[in-house]
C-alpha cells in the first residue's frame, strides 16, 4: 500500500513538473539569430537586419523567435519546420512572398531542396516612435508609382514597392523610420531634401535603414527596382 502511495504521488509531482520544465527549456532555447548563415546588414533601435540562408539538408538549431519579424523570400524553395514535440510539416517558400510573424516562435527549420531557401528578415525591436506629422507639401508616405499595400498592425506597415527605370522619381514625406529590403536589384536614387541625387547599386538581399520624419524623393536610375518596405510604429 505504502508503495502505490508513494507511486502516486511521485506520478502526480512528475505530471506537474514536466510541462513547468518543458516551459523553461522553450524559454532557455537560443534566439533565431545571430548564427551560421545569417548575415548582419543593418541594426539599430527600432529593429535588425539579417540576410539568411538555409543550406539543404542542414538543419538549424532549435530556436526561439525573441521578436516579431518581416521577410521577404529571394527564392523558390521547400522549407521543413520541426516543432519541440517532434512534430513537423513543409511548406512552400515563394520568391518574393513578403510576410509577418509573431514573436515567441519556437522551432527548428531545414530545407529539404536545393538550392535552400534564402530569404532577409528584419527583426522588430520593442521600441516605439510617434508618427511624425506632414508639414510639407508632398503626399505622406507615397514611396513609389507601384506600391502594394501587404501588412498594416500596431507594429509595421509593409508594402510591395517598383521603381521602373525612366520613370518620375517620388518625393513623398516619410513619417516613419523604416527599412527598405531589395528583392529584384538595379540602381537606385535616395535622396533627402536638399541633398543633389545621387544613384547607387544595389543587388537583391541587400538592405537599408532609412529614418522618418523627413521628406525623401526616391527613383530607378537603372533597372526595376523591386523592395520590400517596412514601416516600423
Amino acid at each position: 500500500m505504502y508503495n502505490r502511495v508513494t507511486l502516486l504521488v511521485f506520478l502526480a509531482i512528475t505530471a506537474f513538473l514536466v510541462p513547468t520544465a518543458r516551459a523553461q527549456s522553450i524559454a532557455d532555447l537560443p534566439p533565431a539569430w545571430p548564427r551560421p548563415g545569417a548575415t548582419l546588414l543593418v541594426e539599430n533601435d527600432r529593429g535588425a537586419a539579417y540576410n539568411v540562408v538555409y543550406p539543404k539538408d542542414q538543419p538549424t538549431p532549435f530556436h526561439r523567435h525573441r521578436y516579431f519579424f518581416a521577410g521577404l523570400d529571394l527564392n523558390t524553395a521547400t522549407i521543413k519546420v520541426t516543432d519541440t514535440d517532434g512534430k513537423f510539416r513543409l511548406g512552400p517558400v515563394i520568391k518574393n512572398r513578403m510576410w509577418y510573424l509573431p514573436k515567441g516562435l519556437t522551432h527548428q527549420e531545414m530545407s529539404t531542396t536545393d538550392p535552400g531557401r534564402h530569404t532577409v528578415v528584419i527583426d522588430i525591436k520593442e521600441k516605439t516612435v510617434p508618427e511624425a506629422q506632414n508639414t510639407t507639401i508632398y503626399p505622406t508616405n507615397r514611396y513609389a508609382a507601384s506600391q502594394i499595400k501587404i501588412v498594416d498592425n500596431d507594429r509595421v506597415v509593409i508594402w510591395d514597392c517598383a521603381w521602373a527605370a525612366g520613370a518620375e522619381p517620388i518625393t513623398s514625406f516619410d513619417s516613419r523610420d523604416m527599412f527598405l529590403v531589395i528583392a529584384e536589384g538595379g540602381d537606385l536614387a535616395i535622396t533627402t531634401a536638399g541633398e543633389a541625387p545621387k544613384a547607387q547599386h544595389y543587388d537583391a538581399g541587400q538592405a537599408v535603414f532609412l529614418p522618418g520624419g523627413q521628406a525623401r524623393t526616391i527613383g530607378s536610375a537603372r533597372g526595376t527596382v523591386h523592395a520590400m518596405l517596412v514601416e516600423v510604429k
